[in-house]
This record gives structure tokens, C-alpha cells and sequence, in this order.
């Protein structure tokens, strides 16, 4: 605790910063001085400067589907709309036991989705359906997300005390706004705290007002993992404030809703990948440490990954693209997992199974709860949206989630988890040791070399190409 103390203390730069989505956090930062507490957690590998024109090109790629998304068909609740049971498969999973990361290749008759569903859930079905007679109703056969070819997205469904943990994590997120709100000492104090810049694209902290739009209030958090070595067992949620704002039983609430959305997130992304342990722990960043005798700078063991709150404020419910709260977009990770909130607002776009990669064909659809949902059975659903670092590492099976969000009802939270890869020096991808099996067959979006070009980086150096 004296070692994070002392970092924390230190002056990090309070950038400004400009956020152009609210998963991605592009920023734009602008040093009022030095970062005193900066440090480089990657090294360059040697061929980590080479051109990466491919690369670029999947960036391009994606950026054009956003715009072709834009002009997509909205019909929720009209007949013959995409439906959220028929677009977006339902997996029923539970957290590892233990805190033991395990390969479950367990495809019996168990009650949780197998690591095989969970693969065909995500990826896309542009081969494996019907498609040749989908404008005769009569003759076509859906598949698994029914007349899409697969948006990147479905539905968690979590029973017991994982759903428990997911409930005190939206219980945590209401009373942080609350707290903040009829408390004018609490509001100055994370006011205060501002937005505090970690790491190169690594930063947490409170935004009041997002862009200065009067749209959205946004808190970012971070884990720094526990250090068994110092006889320190729970990890640490920074910014530090918000603990002392919330008190012990709520922070308690939050560490285990995010644990859970974590383990949820290695479960699926190790699954679709059908990635080995040694490469999963390497390249995800579950909030976790690898190696507990590590001595290194606590600033570099801070997450990557990192949970948001989102307070929508000042909005009018619409179907306009042009007032969306936030606008066509895809997420720089992993995988992105929502808490289902109450209040819609977040739609997802559904390419049409004629021209899915393409985007050109498609429906706006909103994610809800399964149409077997009993409120008496006290389950949890969470909303599990592809990044594009899963559709890179796929080989083009699994589509980026292109999503927005229109205006809200006012007052709507929303608490996503950011699941990113780690941002280490040993987090170097090996294409054939990694990713072996999704390397072998590439997907709709496959793109040939792309993998190639990647081999050997840094994982996470991915994302300053694609936002540059």
C-alpha cells in the first residue's frame, strides 16, 4: 500500500483529452508536463516499426462497414424485424470455481454452453446456413443468428452467485451517481480526481461531462492486481476515491461484479480462439498478475483492461442516427460485457446474410432479455459485444460489433467491461502457437496475411496503428 501510495502521488499529467467513442476511448492528449510516472510497459519487438499496410487496411475495412451501418434499416417492434431471439444466440455460463483458469472442452449434456457453442455463437454463419432461399419464407432455413450473418454479439445468461455479483454491480454503479449527486463534497472530490493519464492509451478518472456535450458522465476504472508477495490479497480499484466514496460493502459489490464480467470474458475470447492457457493468461488481460514475485514499477501492473460507468443525462429518446448519443462504432477489444441495463438505448447492427461483409444489408436490432426469461428464476443477462481484437486474433470469423446508442430515457447507467490483451512485454503473439487452430481456416472477414503481419508484436501495439 506505501508503494501505490507513493505512485499515485506522484503527478501524473491530467490530459486533455477528446473520448470520439465511449468503449474505444480514442484520446488525443495534450501534456501540460513531463508524466512523472510514466512507464513503458512494452518494448519493442524487432519487427515492431516494420510498415503494417495490412493492417492499416483492416482498420479501413471496418471503418467502412460503420458507414455503411449508418444507413441501415430500424424496425424494432415492427413486423417482420430482425428479433433479439433470432439474431443474438442465448449461452448459459458460470465463472471458474477456484480462480483457476481451466480448458473446459466439456461438450456433454451439461447445463452450461460448451466451448464449441460458444464458438459458433460469435462467429460468423455465412457458410453454414441456408441463405440461397432467404427472400422465400416458405423454403429458408435460419441459422444461428437467423437471417444475419452474425453481428459479434449475444446474450450471457448467469444464474446464482454470479448473477448476484452482476446485481451488486449495478447496485454499485447507481450509488456512485447518487453519491455524487446529493453530496456536494463527494462531487468536488471526484471532480477533483479528474481524468488522470497511467499509460500511453491507459487512463481512469472521472469525466463530469463528456466532451463537454452535456450527454454523459463517465468513470473509469482500473485494477491493480494483488501482490501476494507483500501479503496483500485484494486487488485495488483506481482511482482510489471512488472506494472512499462508496464505502467497504459497495467497492465489495463492484470487485465482484467485475471479477465476474473478467472471467466471463477470458471464458469466451480463450473459447472462440481455442486458445491453451499458457497463450489465454499471456495475451488477456483478466485483471490478473502473472508472475507474484515480479519487483517491476506498480504502474505497469495496472490493467489494460477496465470498467466504465456511463450516465446518460440531458437526452430525449430517438431513432435518429444524428442525435445518437454515440454514434455508429466498434470497440478496441477483446470483448466488451454489459450488465443488461433496464432503460434501451444500445442497438447493434445485424448484416443481412447476402451481404454481410460488406454491411450493406442489414437491421438495427436491440438486445433483451430471451423470450424464456422468467423473472423468477433471479438469472443475470450480460450483453457480450466483439472488438476488433477479436476479429483480427479470429481470422476474420468473428465480426467486429458495430453498435450505438440512441438517446436514452435520462438517467440510464450503463456499467461495460473493456476486456483488452495485456499490455506486457511478454505479451508478444505467436501466431502458430497462439492462435494454431483459428490460424488454419480464415472467415467471411478474413483478410490473407493479415495474421502474418501481425506475428511477433505486441499484441496490444495493435491499437495505436488503428487509431493513427
Amino acid at each position: 500500500l506505501v508503494a501505490l501510495t507513493l505512485l499515485l502521488s506522484q503527478q501524473f499529467t491530467a490530459d486533455a483529452f477528446s473520448i470520439k467513442s465511449v468503449e474505444q476511448t480514442t484520446t488525443t492528449c495534450s501534456p501540460a508536463a513531463p508524466v512523472a510516472a510514466e512507464t513503458t510497459t512494452c518494448t519493442p519487438a524487432n519487427n515492431e516499426h516494420k510498415e503494417r499496410p495490412l493492417l492499416q487496411n483492416f482498420g479501413k475495412q471496418i471503418q467502412k462497414r460503420i458507414v455503411n451501418s449508418k444507413s441501415g434499416a430500424h424496425r424494432f417492434g415492427m413486423k417482420g424485424a430482425y428479433t433479439s431471439d433470432e439474431t443474438f444466440p442465448c449461452l448459459d455460463m458460470q465463472c471458474n470455481t477456484g480462480g483457476e483458469k481451466k480448458d473446459n472442452n466439456n461438450d456433454d449434456d451439461s447445463i452450461f454452453s460448451s466451448r464449441r457453442e460458444i464458438r459458433d455463437a460469435f462467429n460468423e454463419s455465412s457458410g453454414t446456413s441456408n441463405n440461397s432461399n432467404i427472400d422465400n419464407s416458405d423454403d429458408y432455413i435460419p441459422g444461428i443468428h437467423g437471417r444475419s450473418s452474425g453481428s459479434g454479439c449475444s446474450i450471457i445468461r448467469l444464474s446464482g452467485e454470479d448473477a448476484a455479483s452482476i446485481r451488486g454491480l449495478t447496485e454499485y454503479a447507481n450509488e456512485f451517481f447518487e453519491k455524487v449527486d446529493y453530496d456536494d463534497t463527494n462531487k468536488k472530490s471526484m471532480k477533483d480526481v479528474g481524468v488522470f493519464r497511467i499509460d500511453q492509451f491507459v487512463y481512469a478518472g472521472f469525466d463530469e461531462n463528456v466532451n463537454d456535450e452535456g450527454k454523459m458522465q463517465f468513470l473509469d476504472t482500473r485494477i491493480l492486481p494483488y501482490r501476494t508477495c507483500n501479503n496483500y490479497q485484494e486487488p485495488t480499484l483506481i482511482p482510489l476515491e471512488v472506494g472512499e466514496l462508496v464505502g467497504e460493502t459497495s467497492l465489495s459489490d463492484a470487485h465482484k461484479g467485475i471479477n465476474t464480467l473478467m472471467d466471463i470474458g477470458y471464458q469466451i475470447t480463450s473459447a472462440v480462439l481455442e486458445m491453451q492457457s499458457d497463450s489465454a493468461n499471456k495475451l488477456i488481460d483478466d485483471g490478473t498478475r502473472l508472475e507474484e514475485d515480479n519487483q517491476s514499477m506498480i504502474g505497469s501492473d495496472v490493467s489494460n483492461s477496465y470498467h466504465r460507468l456511463i450516465r446518460y443525462i440531458n437526452s430525449q429518446p430517438s431513432t435518429d442516427e444524428d442525435t445518437a448519443a454515440f454514434n455508429s462504432h466498434v470497440d478496441s477489444s477483446f470483448l466488451t460485457l454489459i450488465p443488461m441495463p433496464k432503460l434501451p438505448g444500445l442497438e447493434i447492427w445485424s448484416p443481412c446474410l447476402k451481404n454481410g461483409k460488406d454491411g450493406q444489408d442489414g437491421e438495427w436490432v436491440r438486445p433483451i432479455k430471451p423470450d424464456c426469461y422468467d423473472e423468477e428464476d433471479n438469472s443475470a443477462y450480460i450483453i457480450a459485444m466483439a472488438g476488433e481484437f477479436l476479429q483480427l486474433t479470429s481470422n476474420g470469423k468473428v465480426p467486429t460489433c458495430i453498435h450505438r446508442v440512441l438517446p436514452p430515457m435520462p438517467g440510464r447507467i450503463s456499467a461495460p467491461l473493456f476486456l483488452r490483451p495485456r499490455r506486457g512485454d511478454d505479451a508478444l503473439l505467436d501466431v502458430d502457437l497462439d492462435l494454431g487452430q483459428t490460424y488454419n481456416k480464415g472467415g467471411l472477414y478474413h483478410e490473407a496475411g493479415l495474421l502474418d503481419e501481425c506475428d511477433s508484436m505486441h499484441l496490444w501495439s495493435v491499437h495505436g496503428i488503428l487509431v493513427n
